[in-house]
Formats: structure tokens, sequence, C-alpha cells
């Protein structure tokens, strides 16, 4: 005979669950724009941090693979683990480099294995050898395709995406991550430089070119700082360079509906001009998210563990994952669903004039 529990999960995944944004964002605060060439980062800051979660990160976990397509994590921590929707290795020993497709759970001092990952280094054979490695998260490019797999068993199931998009990046195509990478090293390195944590912060919204790219929230201060460098680097660091490429190098000043005089006559007037133009980039950035707070996003029921509830977006202006804890949303990864980005980006272009 099935327990409670069955019944309970069997009812929880039969109900349509939607979700405000405002929920998601339920706690915080925004803390001042960071500013860098295309791209701006609004900080999400609480006083609310759940010390009871680690990441792989700052949990020490043990990465491991036993499998082509299954990546294993050993949570060393007397907390809960939270892999990161995404998370992925590239290692220096002759193994092959792996992601995950979703977000995973792992109690305290226990290990778990996904046979849902991915390899992301087509051609380079053997397994990752017990350890700890970095970690980053998949490029942007590449997250929604990998989601869309999340419950598809197949280690070649990223290849073709990867594939596409080093070509579209203007290097070698072929299913090997790395390439990406290695080429663009030096400027992934920098978004880490410049875009600094906060004091307090759990999390942040992203956007590219005036574009909302994503929504990152965290369960802990501890957490969020382990996890930030990965976001920013291969995740949203990979869109702003793709960004760059199709736009040319960002203007030293920025555009502004400020009228430019001919002629600056001093370093005041030079100064005064340059702030009045970062708080008109700051309020459109601000303007932006006021406008999706009341957003509805669709949920599907994914898995429930360790009293943890993670949960799919269903197609629309958002893709990713949040888990849950009981009401209470404690991780999310919302990137920018990659239509809807498309699209707006035609709906919001200048019209027509003659």
């Amino acid at each position: 005979m099935r327990d409670a529990s069955w019944r309970w999960k069997m009812v929880f995944r039969s109900q349509k669950k939607t979700v405000r944004i405002a929920e998601v964002l339920h706690g915080c605060t925004p803390g001042r724009i960071q500013s860098v060439g295309y791209m701006q980062v609004i900080p999400l800051i609480s006083e609310l941090s759940d010390d009871r979660f680690v990441s792989p990160v700052n949990g020490e976990a043990e990465i491991f693979t036993t499998e082509y397509g299954t990546l294993g994590f050993r949570n060393q921590s007397d907390r809960v683990l939270i892999v990161p929707c995404h998370a992925g290795y590239v290692v220096k020993q002759s193994a092959q480099d792996h992601a995950m497709a979703h977000a995973g759970v792992i109690r305290s001092t226990h290990e778990r294995s996904f046979d849902t990952a991915m390899c992301i280094q087509q051609s380079q054979g053997g397994y990752i050898r017990r350890g700890a490695y970095r970690m980053l998260i998949l490029p942007y490019a590449l997250r929604e395709r990998a989601l869309d797999m999340r419950k598809v068993k197949s280690y070649n199931k990223l290849w073709t995406a990867i594939s596409d998009f080093n070509r579209e990046m203007g290097i070698q195509s072929a299913g090997h991550l790395e390439y990406f990478l290695n080429h663009f090293r030096k400027e992934l390195d920098e978004f880490v430089a410049e875009f600094e944590c906060v004091p307090q912060q759990i999390g942040a919204i992203i956007l590219v070119d005036d574009q909302v790219v994503g929504i990152e929230r965290a369960p802990s201060h501890a957490y969020w700082q382990s996890v930030w460098p990965c976001l920013i680097r291969e995740c949203y660091g990979s869109l702003a360079i793709r960004v760059a490429q199709q736009k040319g190098p960002y203007p030293v000043v920025p555009t502004s509906k400020t009228m430019l005089p001919d002629e600056i006559s001093s370093l005041d007037e030079l100064e005064s001009l340059i702030a009045e133009i970062a708080n008109q980039e700051d309020e459109r950035a601000k303007s932006t998210v006021r406008e999706l707070l009341d957003e509805q996003l669709n949920l599907t029921y994914d898995e429930s563990t360790e009293g943890l509830t993670i949960e799919t977006i269903q197609p629309g202006r958002f893709s990713g994952q949040v888990i849950r804890d009981g009401n209470r949303i404690v991780y999310a990864s919302m990137p920018t669903a990659k239509k809807w980005l498309a699209e707006n980006k035609w709906q919001t272009a200048q019209p027509f004039v003659i």
C-alpha cells in the first residue's frame, strides 16, 4: 500500500502552479545598479539568509563521473546541497567534461548521481576522478536547450547546440564547450572583476542591451557569493560578448535622450553630463524591472526531496527552475527565453521614418 507522501506528490503534480515574479523577489530590495558596457546588474539585497543550504562550491562537494552522461556529487557538508541549474565542470585531466541539465538536491553527508547529465566535450574520453573542481554555469545560449532535454538520458544530447553556439561566436564548430572558454578567457575573466557582490546580496537581475536577460536568487549570502562568478562569467558574460560582436564596442558615452552640447567647457560640466546619462540608464533599467513584477510564471513539478520541491518554468518570457521550501522560494535561476528576447527586440526596435 502506498503511503500518504505518495498521494501528496500525485496531488501536487496534478495542480497547475503559477507564481508572480514579485513572489520570486519577495523579501529583497534592489541595490545600486552596476553597469559595464552592454551589461547591467541590479543586486538583490536581503536580510533573509537561509544557511541550511550550500552550493557545490562553498560546500566543497566532491565531483565525479561513473558513466558518460552521469554526473555525481558527494555532499561532504552537514547541510543540504543545492546543485545550481546547469552547473558544469571543465577539468584539466583526460576526462569528458560534464554539465547538469537541471538543478539537483543532495542530503547532508550523502552522495547522488544524475544520469540525465550531459557531456560537453565531444571527442574526449575518460571519467572525472573524484575531487573538487571549479564550477561553471552553462552559457546563456545553451541553457534553454539543456532544460528542454532535462529528462532525456543521452550523454551527447547537447553537442549540436554547443557546435551551433561555437559557430555563432566565430570559433570552431564542434561539440566542445572548452573551445569557447579558451577563446574568450580574457573577456570572461574581466566580467568577474568588473561586477562585484555587495553586502547582504542574495541574487541579481541581469540586463544586457537594456533587456532583462535573467533573474537569479540564492538561499543565502554565502551561497550567492559562491555561484555569482559562474553566472556572470560563462552564463551572462557569454551573451554580453555576443551582443558586442553584433553591435560593436560599447560607446564611450552611452546613448542618451539628453541633448549633447556642441562644446564642453570644463571637466565639471563633463562629469555632470556623464552623471545625468548614467541616471537615465539606471531609470530605464528600473522601469524595465517594474514591468516584470506582476508577470505570472507557469511551473511544472519535477521532483520533491529533502523537503524541497523543484519546479520548471514552462515556456514563456522566462525559462529555468525554482526550488521551494513549502510556499517559500529559496532558489531561482531564470534566464529569459531566447524566442521571447528576440521578439521583444523586434517590437521595441525604432520605427521606420523617412
